[in-house]
């Protein structure tokens, strides 16, 4: 059974916000493990595109810091104890080191269960980090909701190219039925996740 990790959240917020990145990623998350980097603000010269409207700012460095954040955050449960000047002010205390790593593990290690913490305090959560780092409010509310729904996504969910009920243990929820897919309104990439009806 494949387990969902921190690389393939990050890889579904890639593919839902920056698609034309998805290319580099695996270079990008490479940087980052070597060095994690807390979330930076995205610069965006001049009003974000040129004269002509191209894009100008490369997303995934700036996704995979926030994305290992917010699940760094999360494993930790720092997302439970509020995110206010005082979480602040104690992230700025904690050792730099301490936090590189945890930043590093959360994008290999097994994403987190929500254990504590509410959808709603993730999803806050997880919009204040892609708001800290300067995403346009479309980027920011898509990378908060791919995270959420990669953290309560049922365990026995299968992988990407599987049948849908091919490695599903007994006592487990219909997957084919959509038990745990429905209700998640405007559900981002959900094709590729989601089987066939």
């Amino acid at each position: 059974m494949h387990q969902h990790t921190g690389q393939d959240v990050l890889r579904e917020v890639v593919r839902g916000i920056a698609p034309a990145e998805l290319e580099k990623l695996d270079e990008t998350c490479r940087a980052y493990t070597a060095r994690p980097y807390p979330p930076q603000p995205l610069h965006r010269p001049g009003g974000d595109p040129l004269g002509d409207g191209i894009q100008t700012a490369v997303l995934s460095p700036v996704l995979v810091a926030v994305v290992a954040q917010i699940l760094a955050d999360l494993a930790s449960g720092r997302i439970r104890a509020g995110g206010g000047r005082l979480a602040r002010w104690w992230r700025r205390r904690r050792l730099r080191g301490a936090a590189a790593d945890e930043r590093r593990a959360a994008l290999t290690a097994v994403v987190p269960e929500l254990s504590g913490t509410t959808r709603q305090e993730l999803t806050d959560w997880a919009l204040a980090q892609s708001r800290t780092a300067r995403l346009t409010p479309a980027q920011a509310e898509a990378c908060a909701h791919i995270v959420v729904v990669a953290v309560v996504r049922p365990p026995a969910e299968p992988a990407h190219g599987r049948a849908p009920d091919a490695h599903e243990e007994p006592g487990t929820p219909d997957l084919a039925e959509g038990a745990g897919s429905h209700g998640e309104p405007g559900e981002v990439q959900a094709p590729a996740t989601t089987p066939p009806s």
